[in-house]
């Protein structure tokens, strides 16, 4: 029964986001289909680039222990330089030694990106993490900030981009809480490169982690390619490999599958 009204609840939440997201979008329109991800993360500032993406990710851990997350990410850019993200996630995990599912950790995104020369553009912004998940497994149970400032030179010409290099910086840090979860704070620098192609992308997309609270460095394989397959719809799968402190680090891959809409 609370795993049934959690899921309503869930459901009705990102229906609600859903109207709201499409509502906002009914006077933009994307003018260029953007293939990377350096995009979807750093949108080419003098376009409209809004879309949905319905997004699963798996986490495997020591053994059999696992955690999916099955999220709805809605991104809306305004004015052609503020981009705003909500991450609306379910998950369940084994963790506890038993099955848990329910809503995870929603998260907003804010992020303003300005030109300083030619191709070549500063963003900065943060990332809000709230504790909303229904199981204390499926979440950090902490308010938290992650403030970041990335610089972005997208590759190519201004009428013809084949993809992008990015150098971003951030702290995520915990402001609040429940007092017996852990404290977060760690340091992250993504160090990013794509090239787009007429339908498709790769790229290395990984963010170097320092947690100072237990001092142990992530440092990831992590590679993502994407195909468009209809003008508005692109499938991307993306691998992530702990290459430094495998043992500390406390997982042991990572595997993601999503499909993005960008809505006319």
């Amino acid at each position: 029964m609370k795993a049934k009204k959690n899921l309503c609840r869930a459901s009705a939440i990102a229906f609600f986001s859903i109207i709201i997201l499409s509502g906002i979008n009914i006077s933009l329109r994307a003018e260029e289909q953007m293939e990377g991800r350096g995009a979807e993360a750093f949108p080419y500032p003098w376009k409209n680039f809004s879309f949905i993406q319905p997004r699963f990710d798996r986490v495997n851990y020591d053994g059999d222990g696992y955690m999916n997350n099955y999220v709805f990410r809605g991104v809306q850019v305004f004015n052609n330089s503020w981009h705003m993200r909500l991450d609306l996630p379910l998950a369940n995990t084994n963790l506890s030694g038993e099955n848990v599912f329910g809503l995870s950790d929603i998260a907003v995104r804010l992020m303003h990106s300005t030109e300083i020369y030619k191709q070549f553009y500063l963003s900065y912004g943060a990332e809000f993490v709230f504790p909303t998940a229904t199981d204390e497994m499926l979440g950090s149970g902490k308010w938290q900030a992650h403030p970041e400032i990335a610089g972005i030179y997208f590759l190519g010409q201004p009428n013809h981009v084949i993809g992008s290099a990015i150098l971003g910086v951030g702290y995520q840090f915990d402001y609040a809480g429940a007092g017996d979860r852990a404290h977060i704070s760690s340091f992250h620098i993504a160090p990013n490169i794509d090239y787009w192609g007429k339908k498709w992308y790769i790229g290395y997309y990984a963010t170097w982690k320092y947690n100072l609270k237990n001092k142990v460095f992530d440092l990831p394989l992590d590679i993502e390619a994407g195909y468009t397959f209809y003008p508005e719809w692109t499938i991307a799968a993306e691998f992530i490999q702990p290459l430094v402190n495998t043992k500390k680090v406390g997982y042991d891959n990572e595997v993601e599958v999503k499909i993005r809409y960008m809505i006319p």
